[in-house]
């Protein structure tokens, strides 16, 4: 074999058996398909919908995994089929999963042993072959990739010819024809997307596949053994142990995109919100600056399947993972789930455990010690609200504290009432079905969108361009008594606003309060009939009068205000993570004419002009006494810059009190006033609205 060298220095070489050495680091099969999906779930690829199926192409058995995202480029397509390659970027608050470039290789070569890759972009179409069994047949040295692009311009590059005739000679497809065939399958998830085959499965010492799909139709499991304790032991175990439809139910604690699976979509759950008695807790690792949210709950499902679900970045490490005390003979805990995010320790290189490092220890010590806390504070209650029952806790029946469900369009989700009979649900379930008329309003612009009601995706049949992916059935979730998920509206704040001031509101504000809180009174006609430049100080004095300032810091021992945050029960957001809330909420309302539609008769035109005019003064004069008391502060000392400091935090209290006259949907707790976020918000409303 010929050295390479660069600069004079021999370049290391990759040996074709690296790829099966690579994949062992999977060692359970899921993991592997998980790599695949982690693909399609980053923003960068922002897929929506992914389909997983199994196929047999000239008598052999395949998996096949689509994707209707961005597709690839020939140059990032042959970073994939590379190692080390990841340049991933977070966009907005979807983080990526991927971090190693290596999840594709190891993943697709512990599945079979050969795979072949189709992209599609709005400007080409590609082809790339990893193949362990093309690298033995040519007795290759070194790793190579065959890739194949064809132009939309029709300059295709000379050299693809060699690559041509390997992928003809070493995959499935013998003629350009198939090829052509599944590239255009691609076109009846989308205009762009991705889809891979992996063939040559791994099998069983029986000769079988170790996947199971005759067991379930619409699933695939993990091929059991016949004996009789395997199947004790399977039966004891976790159903996404061995289902893939269960374990790509619970793999994203915040679900991002629809996962079919042999044409059925998964039912995915937040896992956080679909457990009964839920209490939240946080913890602040010495080595952290904030505090990490804790969820606990009960198992409504199987009181035998309980532990401690770890994500990191979003994404499921470890399940069912059971701390020190559930562990002891006392058999404390028992059908407990804790939820907790881990950002802030390293995964393994399979993406299945965490590096067993100080920081890790301490924080499964601590996670056990806060979980049996829970433990011990249910049952006295348990006790001390009924002295004489003598069932534990954990025996009784559970159902979950709240109904959620996920939009089949926009992929949202939305908490329904309490109560709610889950079985009226239908199959497909859109945000203009909502009980909260604030999303309803949503239903003129998906009646006019085709949504998907084609049969399911066939991996191996070709696809008619219009044909449309099936969506699957939609699922409900549930939490106890928690503030509402990011995309709901705070009834209750908006109403407490407007119970505690006697100043009327304007006829905008009114109505975009009477129709985001659907069980007010209605503003009276005679308030309505004010004109702008009333409204303009009267707003002016609502919001700087009157204003109590409540406590956004946590100190540590202060006991007092730790129940208060747990009977309170609500997310913290980060400021960008407002800033972001608030945009999407203000174009939303541009996009869908809320200020002509939704309130109870037309608006005059002028009347909506002049109070637009009055609200961009309104907000510029309070923009520049922001910036009047921040540079008080910077010149200030002592007792000046303490008094300005406590003026300004009052100033930004009192304009995120305004904004939501605009933004019902945000929550005054949820904005830091300590911060320069209210001043970039401020910003923002005067770019988007005025």
């Amino acid at each position: 074999m010929a050295t390479r060298r660069q600069r004079g220095i021999p370049l290391s070489s990759l040996n074709p058996k690296f790829l099966h050495t690579n994949s062992t680091s999977h060692t359970w099969p899921f993991s592997a398909i998980a790599e695949l999906i982690d693909n399609a779930y980053d923003p960068d690829v922002r897929a929506k919908q992914f389909w997983v199926d199994w196929t047999r192409i000239k008598g052999l058995d395949c998996l096949s995994f689509m994707d209707n995202g961005e597709g690839m480029t020939r140059a990032r397509l042959y970073k994939m089929l590379s190692f080390g390659y990841s340049d991933k970027k977070a966009v907005k608050d979807h983080v990526p999963v991927g971090i190693y470039g290596n999840g594709f290789k190891s993943g697709s070569m512990r599945l079979g042993k050969d795979a072949i890759v189709f992209t599609k972009t709005r400007d080409s179409m590609s082809i790339g072959l990893l193949s362990q069994s093309y690298l033995q047949a040519v007795k290759a040295q070194q790793i190579m990739v065959p890739i194949l692009t064809f132009r939309r311009d029709g300059q295709n590059l000379a050299e693809d010819a060699a690559s041509l005739e390997a992928i003809l000679t070493h995959s499935l497809f013998s003629t350009e024809k198939e090829l052509f065939s599944e590239l255009r399958a691609i076109g009846a998830a989308g205009p762009t997307g991705t889809r891979i085959i992996v063939w040559k499965l791994r099998t069983t010492l029986s000769g079988e596949t170790e996947f199971d799909f005759a067991a379930d139709k619409y699933d695939i499991h993990i091929r059991a053994s016949g004996s009789e304790r395997s199947r004790e032991r399977r039966a004891m175990s976790p159903e996404s142990d061995w289902s893939l439809r269960a374990y790509c139910s619970i793999l994203y604690l915040k679900p991002r995109m629809q996962i079919n699976i042999r044409g059925e979509r998964v039912k995915t759950q937040l896992i956080s919100k679909s457990l009964a008695h839920i209490a939240n807790d946080s913890y602040r690792p010495a080595f952290l600056t904030k505090r990490i949210r804790i969820t606990f709950g009960f198992n409504t499902k199987s009181k035998e399947h309980y532990g401690i679900m770890m994500y990191h970045k979003n994404r499921l490490i470890k399940a069912y993972e059971r701390v020190s005390c559930q562990r002891k003979a006392e058999r404390k805990g028992i059908g407990v789930i804790g939820v907790i995010e881990c950002n802030f320790l390293q995964p393994t290189h399979n993406k299945q455990d965490f590096d067993d490092t100080e920081q890790y220890r301490k924080t499964m010590h601590n996670l056990s010690t806060k979980l049996e806390d829970y433990w011990n504070e249910i049952r006295y209650r348990r006790k001390k609200d009924d002295p004489r029952c003598t069932i534990p806790i954990e025996d009784t029946a559970k159902a979950p504290d709240q109904v959620w469900v996920q939009c089949d369009s926009c992929l949202k989700w939305r908490r329904l009432p309490d109560g709610f009979d889950c079985s009226r649900l239908p199959e497909k379930w859109f945000c203009n079905m909502n009980h909260d008329p604030q999303f309803r309003m949503k239903l003129k612009r998906f009646n006019t969108e085709a949504t998907p009601t084609s049969a399911g995706v066939t991996p191996r049949s070709p696809f008619h361009p219009s044909a449309q992916p099936q969506g699957g059935n939609s699922f409900i979730h549930a939490e106890e008594k928690l503030a509402a998920y990011r995309d709901e509206t705070k009834w209750g704040e908006a109403s407490k606003v407007r119970e505690n001031s006697d100043k009327p509101a304007g006829r905008v504000a009114s109505q975009l309060m009477v129709r985001s809180e659907p069980y007010q009174e209605p503003v009276p006609e005679e308030d309505e009939e004010r004109d702008g430049d009333a409204w303009s100080e009267t707003m002016c004095r609502w919001a700087l009068e009157d204003v109590v300032e409540p406590n956004f810091k946590q100190e540590d021992g202060d006991r007092a205000h730790e129940e208060e945050l747990e009977e309170r029960q609500e997310e913290t957001w980060t400021p960008h993570q407002q800033q972001e809330e608030l945009l999407e909420r203000i174009r939303e309302l541009e996009t869908f004419n809320c200020f002509y539609f939704m309130i109870s008769r037309p608006l005059q035109l002028e009347k909506v002009e002049q109070e637009k005019s009055s609200l961009s003064s309104l907000c510029n004069h309070l923009k520049q006494d922001l910036e009047k008391l921040s540079g008080q502060i910077d010149r200030g000392a002592g007792p000046e810059r303490e008094e300005a400091e406590r003026k300004l935090s009052k100033l930004r209290l009192s304009l995120a009190r305004l904004l939501v006259c605009f933004v019902p949907a945000l929550n005054l707790e949820h904005v830091d006033v300590s911060s320069e976020v209210i001043d970039e918000l401020l910003d923002q409303v005067l770019e988007e609205v005025t």
